[in-house]
């Protein structure tokens, strides 16, 4: 009886953290669609700033939701600097075997941190298209990440069985 009690709080555990992160991921495609939908927009000037605000947002929550699937000690920070987030988990996504967290996408994280303050004050942070695709660079590192570790591991169990 105790092992059953075992295995059902470890089959809870997995699917708490399943719907963490798949909200962490819902989440971020808020952000990346209010990014989208200005881009698209026909605004004249374009708002630069908030659209690379949007995409940083969207690559922030990304990298929570790596961090609840690898059940980060300490769990989510509030925290913005995307970089921070990353090396929590970074170490976590190399030994998961065909993902990995490269120091250039670290970095890249670290560029684009500075776009979760500073874009929400008029002047102080003028942004043009070379910031909207820094920014959606990392992004796209990012997803690629939070996306392929979960479906690696699927993978690696489905053949272990």
């Amino acid at each position: 009886e105790n092992e059953k009690e075992k295995e059902s709080e470890v089959s809870i555990d997995i699917i708490e953290t399943e719907d963490e992160y798949k909200a962490w991921i819902v989440y971020s495609q808020s952000d990346y669609d209010c990014a989208e939908y200005l881009t698209e927009a026909p605004l004249h000037p374009r708002p630069y700033n908030i659209i690379c605000y949007h995409y940083q947002q969207a690559a922030e929550k990304i990298a929570k939701a790596l961090i609840v699937y690898y059940k980060t000690p300490g769990g989510v920070s509030k925290v913005h600097d995307v970089d921070f987030l990353l090396s929590q988990v970074k170490n976590l996504v190399k030994k998961d075997k065909g993902v990995e967290l490269t120091e250039e996408l670290v970095n890249m994280a670290s560029d684009i941190s500075i776009y979760a303050s500073e874009p929400r004050y008029p002047n102080e942070f003028p942004a043009d298209e070379s910031d909207v695709i820094l920014v959606m660079a990392a992004l796209v590192g990012i997803l690629i990440a939070a996306v392929m570790s979960p479906m690696i591991a699927m993978y690696q169990q489905m053949g272990n069985m």
